[in-house]
């Protein structure tokens, strides 16, 4: 080990491998949500591709969240807070996005539809809609915390582990005090405007920092994700193994991954940890195809840059679609030319937004 790990942090720069990564998901999230947010049903290819996606998915954005806090030069606990306040209210601006999106067709479409009903239930459920900005801002809290306290590395690695192993036990705990018992359900979860409950994900951020530490004293990645990539295989390999064999292929293996995709206990968080650590390691040996790829590389690196603004802007985008298809489903060969449509257009206003910025 002391040919890969060094006393002192020695690789600091950008972990390009990760940048990669995150960027290829964004591929995925827009070709899921295409079913998910017009509330189709999913074809085969989609099953399995959300079935793989549940040992990622939002697992490598708020682990790389973790490990990006070490590698950042601003981690002091007022600005890790002044972040997590800022991703709370970007959720809730989010909402109005979404909000706005699904009115827009309703003013054209009203008279057209049957049952109005639909479009009152969605307004309810984007208006307070939980994602990935809120469980994000509650763990940037979470960090100002930990580094106000002075948490050493190891004691981000058993905190994390101690979430993993109590959270199934706090989820959808009822508080019956007004106004106090809704807050703490947005933490923990349990209900239909919850899409993921922050206390299942303080375990992937803090072992994500313990990560973090770790990675700044590797001073030979070759070696180092040598050695990672297989332990990370026969985890991953062990976890599907003993899923099928207890779900089989069908129905229940798709219904338990998509409830442990958002719930993940010990041995899911071990599993996701151990695809996202296996397949960084392989862009980190394709980083030559990745620059030779031009355009591809670039854009995956683009897509990682602006990551927030590609998230919160392409479900609005498929909202408004769906109201203009009338609050209703699609079929499967739509939902994948909407998803390329959708691609489109969360790209043209990204890149819109980004050069207003930047002259202004």
């Amino acid at each position: 080990m002391n040919r890969i790990l060094d006393k002192k942090p020695v690789n600091t720069s950008r972990q390009g491998e990760f940048d990669y990564l995150k960027g290829f998901f964004m591929v995925f999230i827009f070709l899921v949500h295409a079913y998910q947010a017009t509330a189709s049903n999913e074809d085969i290819v989609i099953k399995i591709v959300y079935g793989f996606a549940t040992l990622s998915g939002a697992a490598i954005f708020i682990f790389v969240m973790g490990m990006g806090t070490v590698y950042s030069k601003r981690s002091e606990p007022k600005t890790l807070a002044k972040n997590g306040i800022v991703m709370i209210v970007y959720q809730y601006l989010s909402n109005l996005a979404d909000i706005a999106a699904l009115t827009l067709p309703y003013l054209f479409i009203r008279n057209q539809l049957d049952d109005k009903n639909i479009y009152y239930v969605l307004l309810v459920i984007y208006s307070q809609y939980i994602n990935i900005f809120f469980i994000a801002g509650i763990i940037y809290l979470t960090f100002a915390l930990a580094k106000k306290f002075k948490l050493p590395a190891v004691g981000y690695a058993v905190v994390g582990l101690l979430f993993a192993i109590i959270a199934p036990f706090i989820y959808g705990t009822p508080v019956d005090v007004p106004v106090l018992g809704y807050i703490v359900k947005l933490i923990i979860g349990e209900d239909y405007f919850v899409s993921f409950a922050a206390i299942y994900f303080l375990s992937y951020a803090f072992l994500g920092v313990a990560f973090g530490h770790l990675l700044q004293r590797v001073k030979d990645k070759k070696a180092f994700y040598g050695l990672v990539m297989p332990v990370c295989a026969v985890i991953a390999l062990a976890w599907w193994i003993f899923t099928i064999n207890k779900y089989g292929f069908g129905d229940e293996l798709y219904g338990y991954l998509s409830t442990a995709y958002t719930q993940p206990d010990l041995f899911h968080v071990a599993a996701s940890i151990a695809h996202i650590l296996f397949f960084a390691g392989l862009l980190y040996f394709g980083d030559g195809v990745m620059k030779k790829s031009g355009v591809i590389g670039r854009q995956l690196l683009y897509y990682n840059k602006h990551i927030s603004k590609y998230y919160a802007i392409h479900i609005a985008v498929y909202l408004a679609i769906c109201g203009f298809h009338k609050y209703e489903g699609f079929s499967s060969l739509q939902c994948w030319l909407i998803t390329a449509l959708c691609m489109v257009i969360t790209e043209g206003i990204v890149r819109l937004y980004v050069a207003f910025k930047s002259k202004s």
